[in-house]
């Protein structure tokens, strides 16, 4: 066992260990190099495991070391959480670092069971996770050759269930979704992972430029293929482990009547976008990517087909290729898979009237 994944499990027994006397490892951070042999092509990457704040963040439930929390502010994982949060907008503490890990770790009531969730996720991903790091590769196979990972993934405690803000991601080892379900730590690794390389090659918009419905069209061009093609990296592996039935995206993607309603309700909410142009990005404007996002979630559903799609027809390094073109060919590319002018066609090979947005 390479001291990476050494190091990782030294941590976590520290904070299952009874006596208050136990020596508490601050740092549980490893190599993808180190776990892989030299010759292997993942060595290749500089990539880093690193759990220390959710370590940290358990050990701090457990004592209320106040000491432990103000050193939480200088983590890198609180510096990746806050670049994103600040591009992206999210509604926590941007203008201090300590007031943002209070907010992370907040609240009070429910942090014996937040911490609990916290163990299982951290003992997946420093176990089994990391055992057979080869996973990453699902990732890289959607991505282009020459794109190497030079970052982190954090074990991160109360912020989302996964962000990526390229060169670095994280998972919340919180995230409910993870409870009971450890191994979806893993199809969100690669899922976020997905977004690392993505996000090299096209830089995510920054919400506060946003002003017209123009823009936000633009925002939803670029989560459909963001989204989608990170939805389809994590796809092969969930059918393999039998998995698809444990998150709702899959189960909307393997369901041909609700992706042929999801797919006329995108375009519905994107044409309205395009329609409104240059006008002011109000609240109306701004539903639209709720439904799209954490509503509805079509760029996920839509995007993960379209992706689909284009692989199925025209094989995977033409899809690969749409990583560098960006988001506006790749709705293009889906739209020259039409049947015929005039229709766009729905999941499963079924047919839906064309809505005005994406021409052929």
């Amino acid at each position: 066992m390479r001291w990476a994944l050494v190091l990782l499990c030294v941590s976590l027994m520290s904070l299952q260990a009874a006596p208050a006397q136990q020596p508490f490892a601050e740092s549980a951070r490893g190599t993808l190099r180190d776990l892989v042999p030299a010759g292997d092509p993942l060595a290749a990457h500089d990539l880093s495991f690193d759990a220390t704040f959710a370590v940290q963040a358990i050990e701090y439930v457990r004592t209320g070391d106040a000491a432990l929390a103000a050193r939480m502010a200088d983590l890198p994982a609180i510096t990746h959480i806050l670049a994103h949060a600040v591009n992206f907008a999210y509604d926590v503490p941007k203008d201090s670092r300590a007031a943002l890990v209070t907010n992370l770790l907040s609240p009070q009531e429910t942090k014996a069971e937040r911490s609990a969730v916290c163990q299982a996720s951290l003992a997946y991903f420093s176990g089994p996770m990391l055992a057979d790091p080869h996973w990453v590769n699902d990732a890289l196979r959607y991505l282009p050759a020459d794109f190497r990972l030079r970052g982190a993934l954090f074990l991160t405690f109360g912020y989302d269930i996964g962000v990526a803000f390229a060169p670095n991601a994280s998972l919340n080892c919180t995230a409910p979704h993870f409870d009971h379900h450890p191994r979806e730590v893993l199809y969100y690794a690669i899922h976020e992972l997905h977004h690392v390389g993505f996000m090299t090659y096209q830089k995510p918009p920054k919400l506060a430029d946003l002003k017209s419905c123009a823009d936000l069209m633009k925002l939803v061009e670029y989560s459909t293929q963001l989204e989608g093609m990170a939805v389809l990296a994590a796809y092969q592996r969930r059918r393999d482990d039998h998995a698809l039935a444990d998150d709702r995206d899959y189960v909307a993607l393997e369901d041909a009547e609700r992706m042929q309603a999801d797919l006329a309700s995108y375009f519905k909410e994107y044409d309205a976008l395009m329609s409104r142009g240059a006008q002011p990005a109000d609240a109306a404007a701004w539903a639209v990517i709720e439904r799209m996002s954490s509503g509805e979630r079509l760029w996920y559903r839509v995007g993960a087909m379209m992706a689909q799609r284009i692989e199925a027809a025209n094989g995977r390094a033409a899809l690969v290729a749409l990583v560098q073109r960006g988001p506006a060919q790749f709705l293009a590319t889906y739209a020259s898979l039409l049947p015929r002018p005039g229709a766009r066609p729905a999941a499963r090979g079924s047919e839906a009237p064309h809505p005005a947005g994406v021409a052929p």
